[in-house]
Formats: structure tokens, C-alpha cells, sequence
């Protein structure tokens, strides 16, 4: 009598012994490429590869089908081949082609990369991941993907990188699932709005917001629990109303168009035009850009350049950050020496728990730390009574840094030890405290 399966240690095909469906699943891990050779193995497997439940396409950087014949020509074969397949995971990747134009491909390309980019969607996939290669230097040339709004009852997660984003298509009100939205390397052109009811997360880097436009663009995601916007050239968008905000971070780079003309890093003291342009506002009336709509958050990370002006604009009236738990800021906060945007964050910040101050723009090697915590009874009623915890992180102990640690004391705080480096603990010496006393 023949055994019903292979017995342990015999050798037997034992992954050929799992249903259909798992050796699907087990597919959708796979390159696309690689799912396809599996139609040699036997004549059961010739067309499981078809039905994977996750299709995952890579090309470029001197990989498999590294030209963009093999890629076009695969892609459409692939496509075809699959039929009305349903999906729960399509991603796209493409590398350096090598090839002076935009990933190698020529103008007539354009239309497959969006037809193979909206395949996903309208095989009902939840996760939709395009990523294309883009060197920072020729926005202008990044693929669109239309300029409708997206459509999709499925998708829950949708990631983009290097292309360009234009008109209605961030408009996600028709994809009431979708929770998670990622932009990387990406161009926003004459996009009035980012909405989306139902985003619970936010990430936007390295990309170019309304360097064209008149408009600052808007967020609008109400139930939003996590924001990131890190480094967004151009023109810094408006975020509305966050009820759900639990946490964010925010910088402002250099290249920002959001600067003062007359590179004042007072903006309470700066008359220029640039600083008080009513396009330069949320509403066109001087309200806020960025800081009302993080005021609902428990914890945040707010970074920028001296001479950009947003943060400070929103100063000028700000809100109160009634749930603000843990606040994360840069060297940015404690200029000029009156430290007035510091000050006035913290007095807007009732129930804080914990300070961080990073006194430098950018991380240096060598980050010396001091950690403190509040004097009870020389609080001043201009902070927390709730706040536990101060960390100062610098990487010399300057005049800018000594101001600081001024303020600090000011205010009933007092840092008690410092670690290097090597996290080794040291007590501050008494002619140190003496001379931020």
C-alpha cells in the first residue's frame, strides 16, 4: 500500500504537497521574474504563478530584465497573462536604467507605466507600492498618474515614489479604506488638496510642493493619528484640522521658498514683505500654516532653518497644545538669544512630560547630552507643572548653547548631569554652573 504522504526525512516534494492556495500565497513573495520559472518545475505548477495573490515587479540597477525592452515587454505578457486574477499585493520597482531620460524610458512609455501602476487597483489589491528611480534633479520630467482622483474600495495602503502628483488625483474620499499614504521623491503640482476621511498615516519626504503655484496646498485628514512631513521643498502645505493626531514630525528644510528675504532670524522684529504676504498664510488671512493642526498631538518633533519664517509665523498667535505630552525641537527654537518661539511653545504646552532640545541643523558626530528636571518650587507658571524630564543635546558647549541652559534655570530647571559620547556620566563641574546660574 502506497503512503498517503511523504514521511518525514524521505525526501518527498513536500512543498508540492500543499494546496493551491498556499503555494499562491507562497508565490506573491516572490519577484515577479522568479514566480514566473516556476512553471518548469512540473505541469501542476505551469500556471500558478497567474494567480499569485501578490505581484512584484523589479527592473534596473543592473537586475534581472535590466533593459526597458525586457521590462515593457515582460510587463505586458505578465499583465495579460494573469487576466482578472485578484491581488492583495502590487508593487513596482524600477531602478537606474542607465539611460540618460527618465528611468531610460522614452515619452511614448509614459502611458504603460500608468496603465501598469493602476493595475493593481483595478484587481482590488490592498497594497499598491510604486517606486521609481528619481536622482532629486529632474522633477519635471516624473511620470503622472493622472489627474483624477483615485477609485478604490480596497486599497488600504498605498506607497509612491518618484512621480509626479498632480491636480485631483491626491483626492482619496473615494478610497473610504485606505489608511496608510506614503510619498517619497515625489512633485505636487496645482494640487489644491490632500484629503482622505479615513488615513490613519501620513508620510511625505523629500518632495516638491507648489514650487509653481500661487496656492499653498491643503491637508485634510481629520482622523489622522501619524503625520510626517520631512522636507518638503517649496511652498509649505496647510494642514487643517487633526482631532485624532496622537503624534508628527515636521522639517523644514533649507531650500524652503518660506524664508525671509532679508534672512531676519527675528521674525517678530522682520518688516519684510516676504515674511507678511497674505499668500503666505494658511487662508490667505494670516492664520496658521502648520501649528494648528498639530495642536491635537501628543508627542512632536518640529525642525527648521533659521531664516524660514512658517513656525515663527504660527507663533504670532499661537494655539494651545492641550494634549502635548513629549516635544522634540532643533537649534531653531532658541534663536534669536531672547529664545521667544521657545518660550512661547512652552507656555502653550500645559501638560507636557518631557523636553528635548537637539541645539544643532544637522546631527554631528559627536553629540554631548545633559538631562534635568524641574525645581518644584522654582517652577515658573510658564511651564508645565507636569514636566519630568529636560534633555539638552549639542555638540559644543557654545554661547548659543549657554543661553539656553540660562533660560532653563530661569524657569526652575536644572540639568544635573552630562554624558558623552562614550555615555559615560559626569557631574557638571562648578565653574559651568556657575556661569549658567
Amino acid at each position: 500500500m502506497e503512503a498517503s504522504a511523504a514521511a518525514p526525512g524521505s525526501g518527498g516534494d513536500r512543498i508540492g504537497a500543499l494546496p493551491d492556495g498556499v503555494l499562491e500565497d507562497i508565490l506573491g513573495f516572490l519577484p515577479a521574474q522568479d514566480a514566473v520559472r516556476t512553471c518548469v518545475l512540473a505541469r501542476r505548477w505551469r500556471h500558478l504563478w497567474k494567480s499569485a495573490k501578490a505581484l512584484r515587479v523589479f527592473g534596473g540597477d543592473g537586475k534581472f530584465l535590466g533593459s526597458v525592452e525586457e521590462i515593457r515587454e515582460f510587463v505586458d505578457y505578465l499583465l495579460l497573462s494573469r487576466g482578472g486574477a485578484p491581488l492583495d499585493t502590487f508593487e513596482i520597482r524600477f531602478g537606474n536604467f542607465g539611460d540618460s531620460s527618465f528611468l531610460g524610458f522614452s515619452n511614448e512609455d509614459l502611458p504603460s507605466l500608468k496603465i501598469w501602476s493602476w493595475y493593481g487597483v483595478a484587481r482590488k489589491a490592498r497594497v499598491v507600492s510604486l517606486r521609481l528611480h528619481n536622482d532629486f534633479e529632474g522633477f519635471h520630467a516624473l511620470p503622472e498618474l493622472g489627474v483624477l482622483p483615485l477609485v478604490s474600495r480596497h486599497l488600504t495602503r498605498l506607497e509612491l515614489h518618484g512621480v509626479g502628483v498632480y491636480s485631483s488625483f491626491p483626492d482619496f474620499s473615494c478610497c473610504r479604506a485606505l489608511e496608510h499614504l506614503e510619498f517619497n521623491k515625489c512633485e505636487f503640482k496645482l494640487v489644491n488638496k490632500i484629503s482622505s476621511d479615513s488615513l490613519k498615516y501620513l508620510s511625505i519626504s523629500d518632495s516638491v510642493c507648489g514650487f509653481y503655484d500661487s496656492f499653498r496646498t491643503h491637508i485634510c485628514a481629520p482622523n489622522l493619528v501619524s503625520l510626517r512631513l520631512d522636507e518638503v521643498y517649496g511652498v509649505t502645505p496647510v494642514l487643517e484640522t487633526m482631532p485624532s493626531l496622537v503624534e508628527a514630525f515636521v522639517r523644514i528644510p533649507e531650500q524652503c521658498l518660506d524664508q525671509c528675504k532679508q534672512w531676519h532670524t527675528n521674525y517678530w522684529d522682520c518688516d519684510c514683505k516676504s515674511c507678511d504676504n497674505r499668500c503666505n498664510s494658511g487662508d490667505g488671512h494670516g492664520y496658521y500654516v502648520l501649528l494648528k493642526g498639530l495642536s491635537e498631538a501628543k508627542k512632536l518633533a518640529l525642525f527648521s532653518y533659521p531664516e524660514t519664517y512658517i513656525f515663527k509665523r504660527d507663533l504670532r498667535c499661537c494655539p494651545t497644545f492641550s494634549k502635548l505630552k513629549s516635544l522634540l525641537l532643533n537649534n531653531y527654537w532658541s534663536e534669536p538669544d531672547d529664545l521667544r518661539a521657545l518660550a512661547c511653545i512652552l507656555k502653550h504646552s500645559p501638560i507636557l512630560e518631557e523636553l528635548t532640545l537637539h541645539l544643532f541643523l544637522e546631527v554631528p558626530k559627536n553629540v554631548e547630552e545633559m538631562k534635568g528636571s524641574p525645581d518644584p518650587t522654582e517652577l515658573s507658571a510658564d511651564i508645565s507643572e507636569f514636566l519630568q524630564t529636560v534633555k539638552v543635546k549639542c555638540e559644543v558647549f557654545d554661547e548659543d548653547v549657554h543661553n539656553v541652559l540660562k533660560f532653563l534655570r530661569k524657569h526652575g530647571i536644572r540639568l544635573y548631569d552630562y554624558h558623552n559620547e562614550s555615555g559615560r556620566l559626569m557631574f557638571l563641574s562648578l565653574v559651568f554652573v556657575v556661569k549658567i546660574g
